[in-house]
Parts: C-alpha cells; structure tokens; sequence
C-alpha cells in the first residue's frame, strides 16, 4: 500500500523585541514586525515506514537592509527533496535543497529523532534527542561570479546540533484541523564562518536556544491506493 499527499503552506518569522544597533536580526535595529516569509508546496509518498518528500520553498525577506536586517535581495528559491524512515527507536532523516535562484548550489541536511518519552493517551506527547548536521556542497563563493551572494563561507560541514525536543498532539480540532505543539532546547556548534556569524562583527562558535511553535494541519487526509 502507499499513501501520496499534497502539502502547502507558509512559515512566517516574527520579531517580537525590539532590535539594538548590531544585534542579530532579520528585521533590522528597531524593527518588531514580520521578518521572513517561507511559503512552501510539497508531494508526499508514504511506503511503509518510509517516507519520500520533493518540493518548492520560496523565501521573501522583509527587513531593513540598511539598519542590518535582511532585505528583498536576500529573497530565493529552493527546491528539496528527502527520505525518511520511521523506527521503534531511531527516526532518520536525508535532505538535500539547491537554490535555484540566488545562489545556484546544493546543501545537504542530515537528522536523528530518537524518541525517549511517550505518552499514548489523549492528547498524545512524545519527546525526543534530536541531532542534526549540515553539508555544505555548492552554497559557497563562486570564483566565477565574485559578486554573486553565498549562503557559506566555504565547503563543508557548517554545523552540528544536538536538542531536547517535545511534540503535544492535540488531534482534530472541530473547524480547524490537525493541532500540534511543539517546544524545545538546542545547541549547535557552528563549523562555517558563515553560521558563526552573531551579529555585525561579533561571531559566536556554540550557541544554545529555547524555540517553540505551533503546527496547524487544514484539510482531510491524503489519497491512498495500493
């Protein structure tokens, strides 16, 4: 049997501090207001325990290039595609994404959920050691374009994370859909110039965060045929 769906949807990057001169932002000094807008479109065959993914993701940039936020000419586009597969104990996850559009190169992701927590009854939670590590392979200065942007400073491993993640299943909600919250700790080593950046001129090789969000599933459930 397998199941094939069609995904779309938005992610949407708010700053909600006001941002000091030479703090690491997307919106810019002074700027409390939406920062980036990913808006994606995705396939996906479920076969078994396996999971293939291919898409589309188009990222817009809102901030103030001049107060040292991201600006419209950081916006691109990526197609991906991944393979992942579901286990008692270890959930693996391969990622490869090329730019399209502004940097024209590949990067790779590679991820490990190992589920450590369950809870079966309603709403269901589950938590998980989350590890991850980034391969950069074409995202890097082009010799033969000098003035083209890079996303890395060279090639390479450009970082690796280890985390403490939890997801709260909420199920259907009447006239909503699907509801999952999730919340975390992360740490990450960073190995690239590019991803030690913390700021204008401040640079930082292990950071540690707290992150949360919200998951909204709208629509029924995906084709299945055999």
């Amino acid at each position: 049997a397998h199941r094939l769906s069609l995904q779309s949807g938005a992610v949407l990057h708010y700053e909600l501090d006001r941002v000091s001169s030479g703090e690491l932002s997307e919106t810019g000094a002074g700027g409390r207001h939406l920062g980036e807008e990913d808006l994606w479109g995705q396939a996906s065959v479920d076969l078994g325990p396996t999971r293939l993914h291919a898409g589309l993701v188009r990222y817009v940039f809102r901030g103030d290039s001049g107060t040292g936020g991201v600006g419209s000419a950081r916006n691109t586009t990526e197609v991906f595609a991944s393979l992942s597969t579901t286990g008692r104990y270890l959930n693996p996850t391969l990622e490869a994404w090329w730019d399209v559009d502004r940097v024209r190169g590949a990067f790779l992701r590679a991820s490990l959920d190992l589920p450590v927590l369950g809870w079966p009854f309603p709403p269901y939670a589950f938590v998980f050691v989350q590890t991850e590590m980034g391969l950069n392979l074409g995202q890097g200065p082009n010799p033969a374009r000098p003035g083209e942007v890079a996303n890395f400073a060279s090639r390479g491993i450009t970082h690796v994370s280890l985390g403490l993640g939890t997801e709260v299943r909420a199920g259907r909600l009447s006239g909503i859909g699907v509801t999952t919250l999730a919340f975390g700790a992360r740490s990450q080593l960073n190995a690239d110039d590019a991803t030690r950046v913390d700021g204008p001129g401040r640079t930082r090789d292990f950071v540690v965060w707290l992150w949360t969000g919200v998951t909204i599933v709208l629509g029924g459930a995906g084709r299945t045929g055999q």
